[in-house]
C-alpha cells in the first residue's frame, strides 16, 4: 500500500487531489463518501473516509497491454481517511498488483503509474488547498444532485417560456 500522512483536514484534501491529478495528466472521475457507510457517526469514534477514483488513461494502456487482467484493478482509487486528528491518503500499489496477478516481471510497466500516484498523493497532502492557493471552483466540482431539471413538454417548449404575462395579466411590470 502507498500511504501518506497529511496535516490537512479531510475536507481540504479534495481540491488538492483534483489539481494534482490534472497536473499529472489525470482526472478525478468520482468521489464517494465511504465513511458514511459505517454505522454511527464519525464523531462517535468511527473513522471517516472519502474515496477518490482517478483516471490516468495514458498510464493504463501499457499496463493493460501487458496483462488485461489489470482491468479488474483499474481505475486507481485513493482513500482519504481520518482517525482522530490524523488524516491519511492511501492507495493500492500497482507493483503489488503485479505480484497479486503473479506477474512480477511486468512491475517495470506498472512503475510509472505507481510513481504518479505517489506524486499526486504527496502534492495533495503537502500543498495548500485550492481556496488558500487563490483558485476558484470549476464546473466539474458542481454537485448536481439537488438540481431541478428543465420542464419541457413533448413539443420541446420549455414550461418557463410559456409563463409570463398573458392576456389576463396587467400590461407592464
Amino acid at each position: 500500500m502507498l500511504q501518506i500522512h497529511t496535516t490537512q483536514r479531510l475536507d481540504q484534501v479534495e481540491s488538492g487531489l483534483r489539481a494534482s491529478a490534472e497536473r499529472h495528466g489525470g482526472s478525478v472521475l468520482a468521489v464517494s463518501h465511504t465513511g458514511h457507510l459505517l454505522s454511527g457517526e464519525p464523531a462517535a469514534g468511527n473513522p471517516d473516509a472519502v474515496t477518490f477514483t482517478l483516471c490516468f488513461s495514458d498510464l493504463y494502456a501499457p499496463i493493460l497491454r501487458a496483462d488485461i487482467r489489470f482491468a479488474a484493478l483499474l481505475p486507481s482509487r485513493i482513500a482519504v481517511w481520518a482517525k482522530g486528528e490524523s488524516v491519511f491518503l492511501e492507495a493500492v500499489s500497482p507493483r503489488e498488483c503485479c505480484r497479486l496477478l503473479q506477474r512480477p516481471e511486468i512491475e517495470s510497466v506498472a512503475l510509472p503509474l505507481e510513481n504518479t500516484l505517489r506524486a499526486v498523493m504527496e502534492e495533495a497532502a503537502h500543498h495548500p488547498p485550492l481556496a488558500e492557493a487563490g483558485h476558484r471552483a470549476t464546473e466539474d466540482m458542481v454537485n448536481m444532485r439537488a438540481a431541478l431539471p428543465q420542464r419541457i413538454d413533448c413539443h420541446g417548449t420549455k414550461v418557463e417560456e410559456l409563463a409570463g404575462t398573458g392576456v389576463h395579466d396587467a400590461q407592464g411590470g
